[in-house]
């Protein structure tokens, strides 16, 4: 009976150890065909990411957005990598026809073995209205010389160089808060600082507000616009040749060409409705947008006011130099609870930059409604104010400027075809009482232009910097400023399913 128990008692121990093994089996077996499963999900998004980052490149390497209005795959079909492949397809926005800045929704695919993975990204043009400050080089425009910032100085929004010819950032630091209160980013390997390199957080905080994690150095150049033929063409709006006579043009399928130097003063009429005032010589034209009504008023001199029905694209291009340059820019119609903005006031002022013509600002340039950066751009009580760009050769300020002087706008000066140009104050060495300078936008330049001189810490002549960032030029700049060839993303996600 014991032997008999004994062998009974065996055989249920091998059965369950049988079992057991058996089961360990399957669940290793189950481990495996995981592991390979994520294997090959890893991989397929892998693949995925990098159909990404082609059709980004892919992107930036045309020069203009695509005009496809359909969706596309601009590789073709499947593309294969690494064992695996992917397929690439774009959707353009309906409204890219009309946008300031176009729109791409791009879902990528990847497959590995039997697994797949979808990632979607949306890509959007860069404009450089995402700068507060930006300079192809940080040398004068006038002499090559060395152009400091100084621990009075405050930049209030992204900043960047290219450090063309060498340069470098070159910051005089060690007053009581940060010059620069966003990221800064340069091509340069290096920064001169002065009277000496920041050696801990408390004196790099004396600098960037991030501390020593405040800049970044080494990254991608990023072009300026070859020229301003896109805004000119943009300004015309027709495939007539363009005009020789001296005057103003309108064209509601365009925006506004003048031939010839002009004086523009930007006014607001008893409606709110912006009103450009060009002076030619003795000839006075005044032009009253009526975007509620969508009708444009013309008045020569004192004549009686006549209609063009219709609006224009915002974009207001000189042939010749403005030669003056001031005045108030009108508000956006805000409608609606809650409150949007119905129509917007927004233009971008241009000359024929690589021609060498300028724009000088006589006096200040201010929003009727002041935009509060400390508020953001989708707070209710910013929805008011408008927008002005200005893009020339080279952005001057008179020196008969007031002492304290404010420009509300987005401005860039240069191309990446000239030799020069940059945003500066007129005989800024002699310019005297001393003042402050105060930018509620941004500023991009070919070069550095000067706006002042210093003793030591205290500003000598010209005006002290106040710069302020205004952060609804990233995301909604004015019609048409200048892109800067390249696509921020501006969402990514992977799909559900």
């Amino acid at each position: 009976m014991r032997r008999g128990s004994v062998l009974v008692t065996s055989m249920i121990t091998m059965m369950f150890i049988v079992v057991i093994g058996m089961a360990v089996l399957s669940l290793t077996v189950q481990g495996v065909h995981m592991t390979a499963k994520i294997k090959n999900q890893t991989v397929a998004f892998n693949l995925a990411e990098s159909g990404v980052d082609r059709t980004v490149r892919w992107f930036k390497k045309l020069g203009s957005p695509p005009s496809i209005k359909d969706e596309f795959d601009p590789f073709g079909g499947v593309q294969k990598l690494n064992g695996g492949s992917y397929v690439v397809t774009v959707f353009p926005y309906d409204d890219n026809g009309g946008a300031t800045l176009k729109k791409y929704r791009v879902r990528v695919s990847g497959f590995y073995g039997k697994e797949s993975e979808e990632v979607e990204i949306v890509l959007r043009q860069s404009s450089f209205g995402k700068y507060a400050y930006f300079t192809d080089r940080e040398t004068s425009a006038s002499s090559d010389g060395r152009i400091w910032f100084f621990s009075g100085d405050k930049i209030r929004g992204p900043a960047h160089s290219n450090n063309k010819s060498d340069s470098s950032f070159q910051i005089n630091w060690g007053g009581d808060g940060p010059i620069f209160e966003a990221m800064v980013t340069a091509a340069g390997e290096e920064i001169d600082f002065a009277p000496k390199d920041p050696k801990n957080e408390d004196q790099f905080k004396q600098v960037f507000s991030a501390g020593s994690k405040g800049y970044q150095l080494g990254v991608d150049t990023i072009p300026l616009p070859a020229s301003s033929l896109e805004q000119k063409a943009l300004a015309w709006g027709s495939d007539d040749p363009y005009p020789s006579t001296t005057g103003v043009y309108v064209h509601t399928d365009g925006g506004i060409f003048v031939q010839g130097d002009a004086a523009i003063a930007l006014q607001v009429d008893g409606s709110g409705n912006q009103q450009f005032k060009f002076t030619q010589g003795k000839t006075v034209t005044t032009l009253t947008i009526d975007l509620a009504n969508k009708r444009i008023g013309r008045q020569v001199g004192s004549g009686e006011t006549t209609y063009i029905e219709g609006t224009v694209n915002g974009v207001l291009y000189c042939q010749g130099d403005v030669t003056s340059l001031a005045g108030t820019v009108a508000d956006n119609i805000v409608a609606g609870d809650p409150p949007v903005v119905a129509f917007r006031n927004a233009y971008t002022i241009v000359t024929d930059v690589n021609s060498g013509k300028d724009i000088k600002v006589t006096a200040p340039i201010k929003h009727r409604t002041p935009y509060d950066p400390a508020l953001g751009p989708s707070d209710p009580a910013n929805l008011s104010s408008g927008s002005l760009g200005l893009f020339a050769s080279n952005i001057t300020i008179s020196e008969k400027a007031p002492t304290d002087m404010e420009i509300d706008a987005i401005m860039l000066a240069g191309s990446d075809s000239t030799k020069d140009g940059s945003f500066g104050v007129e005989n800024y060495d002699e310019k005297k009482p001393t003042g402050t300078l105060k930018i509620m936008g941004g500023i991009i330049q070919k070069a550095r232009g000067a706006v002042g001189t210093f003793s030591g810490k205290s500003i000598k002549t010209g005006y002290a910097k106040d710069y302020w960032y205004d952060a609804r030029m990233a995301d909604d700049p004015p019609p048409h400023f200048p892109t800067t060839g390249g696509y921020d993303r501006v969402s990514w996600r992977r799909p559900p399913g």
